[in-house]
């Protein structure tokens, strides 16, 4: 999908949480995508300068139990600056944020809460934008195949900075033909597209030839990639539609943080999903649509 700026700009102004991805009649992974890009753009502004006040919010948690208004940062990088302020080194954060259940009660609930809601930071929200970024590269890989080209996939390759998928022929595609092919699982706007021109696409240019960067949530009008129209199936499907279907029989049992990841790593593979209630609120948070099925 392709958006116009002026669309574009609309829509970044309005969505600022989960629930405002229902405001516009467009994919939900393009939404999200749009909104993740626009936390992440906000938290690099001032994560800075909130970890500099990290001994005053250790203060006021210590005295309220809670975040100054003012910490607008994402509950997981505000729980990162509580840690860290506590005297945690990144090894023990990391632990934290996995397994909140190692705290003590006072924090346990707090980081719970955190790593349960945060779409942008938490484990869940990381293992999501790794799962689509192998679910966008399983599309390329399979249609590679379907059309019997030939190619090396990244892992492959023994060079620094190499693309995705690096073919052998050149194969004819949105109007040129192309020698390699990189995969993105987000949406493109003027920013991110140089960002990522600068730092992969140019040295592809120069080291291999004409290639095409596909952008599976959607890019702007005007730039030179692919927006994936030129494919199609139920991958591509779960990636613009982010919607995950629940069956209610028995709910199931077990730590909903480990249940919600394993979720997310079938997501590609499974259809249909066991029921759990804190599962379901979890999954909701990150972004997806949950339908019960009957």
């Amino acid at each position: 999908m392709r958006l116009n700026p002026d669309e574009y700009l609309e829509i970044r102004r309005s969505v600022n949480r989960i629930s405002d991805l229902d405001k516009f009649n467009l994919p939900r992974g393009v939404l999200h995508s749009i909104l993740i890009q626009k936390k992440v753009e906000s938290v690099k502004r001032k994560y800075r300068i909130f970890a500099e006040k990290s001994d005053e919010i250790l203060k006021y948690w210590k005295e309220k139990g809670s975040f100054p208004k003012w910490l607008t940062l994402t509950p997981v990088m505000k729980i990162r600056i509580l840690l860290k302020a506590m005297g945690l080194s990144a090894k023990e954060i990391w632990k934290a944020l996995r397994n909140p259940d190692i705290l003590d009660a006072g924090l346990r609930e707090m980081v719970y809460r955190a790593v349960s809601t945060d779409f942008v930071y938490s484990p869940i929200a990381t293992k999501i934008q790794l799962v689509f970024g192998q679910i966008g590269e399983e599309i390329v890989e399979e249609k590679l195949r379907t059309l019997g080209v030939k190619f090396k996939k990244e892992k492959e390759l023994k060079m620094q900075k190499t693309p995705d998928f690096l073919l052998e022929e050149p194969l004819e595609f949105c109007g040129r033909k192309v020698v390699w092919i990189e995969s993105k699982a987000i949406f493109a706007d003027y920013r991110t597209y140089e960002i990522y021109f600068k730092k992969q696409f140019k040295r592809y240019l120069e080291l291999f030839g004409e290639g095409i960067a596909i952008f599976w949530r959607g890019c702007l009008e005007g730039l030179d990639v692919s927006d994936g129209c030129e494919f199609n199936g139920e991958l591509k499907r779960k990636l613009l539609e982010m919607e995950v279907r629940i069956r209610r029989d028995k709910e199931l049992e077990g730590n909903p943080i480990d249940i919600a990841e394993k979720f997310v790593e079938s997501y590609a593979d499974q259809d249909i999903f066991p029921y759990n209630a804190e599962v379901v609120r979890i999954l909701k948070n990150m972004g997806f649509l949950v339908k019960q099925e009957d």
